[in-house]
């Protein structure tokens, strides 16, 4: 179990990564910053192509977390993670919906972007940065 958690805790990093990268990506795309010598096309692309590793990635993350764990009452840590988490996976899911198939709310896709990269912050924070900050201090990988 304690190689499940570590490769948990890796795949949220990976994810989070990306998730940094695509906030790159799309503050070019938005004439923001100009970071990456491709054009918006390109970048669109990968943006794209990023994101549904990162839908992958959170999907098996969340399906480990829900079949697997539980959630301590008593660990302001642990419920603020299932509710980031949970509010991550619905804010993934708008963003989704939006992008596909309510086009009317295209206008506020950089406000859904903003907020799914805060929840995902917020997700990684109470769990995988819990998770090596505890290994560092304690000299030893955390169990849950």
């Amino acid at each position: 179990m304690d190689l499940v958690i570590l490769l948990k805790v890796l795949g949220a990093s990976l994810a989070f990564a990306l998730a940094m990268l695509n906030l790159l990506i799309m503050l070019q795309l938005y004439g923001k910053i100009r970071l990456f010598p491709w054009a918006s096309e390109p970048l669109a692309w990968w943006h794209r192509r990023q994101g549904d590793v990162i839908l992958v990635l959170f999907v098996l993350i969340a399906y480990h977390c829900v079949r697997y764990g539980y959630i301590d009452p008593d660990s302001p840590r642990v419920l603020g993670h299932a509710i980031l988490g949970s509010l991550t996976l619905a804010v993934i899911a708008l963003k989704f919906l939006t992008v596909r198939w309510i086009p009317r709310l295209m206008d506020h896709i950089a406000v859904i972007g903003a907020s799914l990269f805060v929840a995902t912050t917020g997700t990684v924070l109470t769990s995988a940065l819990w998770y090596f900050a505890t290994w560092i201090r304690e000299g030893a990988r955390p169990v849950y």
